[in-house]
């Protein structure tokens, strides 16, 4: 005698993360814009505020991956995994990215609102960012150690769609800027660029091997 196991409809499943995704999205970022204009001026600029959503993204993502290392049984309903068990079994490489994603978040967001224009020292914002990147880092690497056959392939090709998107639109805006079409990027913009396509990168070489659409239990 065997038992059917009923899933629910994919809309079903994916409702909950996407609509939990937005709201702490649409919150994380309007946290974010106003923070910019607590000084009662224009805000930070157009670089500057792009840099910070970016890095509010990062730190979103971060929260929600040690989330779900540290609570399987709440992460589960919300990330894309089979199951609890499968965040049990890789919560140590969990941890580690996700603490590595939120410093690369507060590494940019932190970089935004230092230096000229920001209200934040320049001395301590590098001397914080730094750190933060040192420190994500070690723990990429560290994670390696935890990571199977298919991840590491998924990791490999992320970078190399986050070169070639860099080559794209960097290496265009650099271009242009040249030739004196556009304005030259800022060194903030290839922090956020670099950021944002790595970003890109990992969610599109994991929804080509059609890993997205699992969707939580």
């Amino acid at each position: 005698m065997t038992t059917d196991i009923q899933q629910k409809p994919m809309w079903r499943r994916l409702a909950l993360p996407l609509i939990a995704g937005a709201i702490a999205g649409g919150l994380g970022s309007f946290a974010f814009l106003q923070l910019a204009e607590i000084d009662g001026g224009d805000g930070l600029g157009t670089s500057r505020e792009i840099a910070g959503l970016v890095g509010v993204l990062y730190v979103l993502c971060g929260v929600a991956v040690l989330l779900g290392a540290l609570n399987p049984a709440v992460g589960a309903k919300f990330l894309n995994v089979e199951d609890a068990d499968e965040l049990r079994e890789q919560s140590r490489m969990l941890v580690y990215s996700g603490v590595a994603t939120l410093l690369i978040g507060l590494a940019l967001g932190l970089l935004a609102l230092s230096g000229e224009g920001g209200f934040v020292a320049a001395e301590i914002g590098a001397i914080v960012a730094v750190a933060s990147i040192i420190a994500a880092s070690i723990l990429s690497i560290a994670m390696q150690r935890h990571i199977d056959e298919l991840q590491r392939a998924l990791s490999n090709d992320a970078v190399a769609s986050a070169f070639y998107l860099m080559a794209l639109f960097g290496g265009g805006w650099a271009l242009l800027a040249h030739l004196d079409y556009v304005a030259p990027p800022a060194p903030l913009d290839w922090l956020t660029m670099f950021s944002a396509t790595l970003l890109i990168g990992a969610f599109w070489q994991t929804a080509r091997r059609g890993l997205m659409m699992r969707g939580p239990n």
